[in-house]
């Protein structure tokens, strides 16, 4: 029981030290007081999370197609080898 309260407790503090980067940052470059820029956090995040979705999204895609392009090479490599 103490390690899922430890456990809890860390994400808990992890999440809040995140809104308070988020607010300092959106401070900074807004020039807003931190407290106002806490108003801005969840857009933020919704920012960061599509952002991080948009590069997997093209990190998968330019890995599919070097696996399409392998795919491709050795099968050409395997046709000279069957033909010769």
């Amino acid at each position: 029981m103490g390690a899922f309260r430890t456990l809890l407790l860390l994400t808990a503090g992890a999440a809040v030290g995140g809104a308070v980067l988020v607010a300092y940052r959106v401070s900074q470059e807004t020039g807003k007081p931190l407290l106002e820029a806490f108003a801005d956090v969840p857009a933020e995040g919704r920012k960061v999370l599509c952002g991080l979705a948009d590069r997997a999204r093209d990190a998968f895609e330019y890995g599919r197609q070097m696996y399409q392009q392998k795919q491709e090479e050795l099968e050409e490599q395997l046709n000279s080898w069957t033909s010769s």
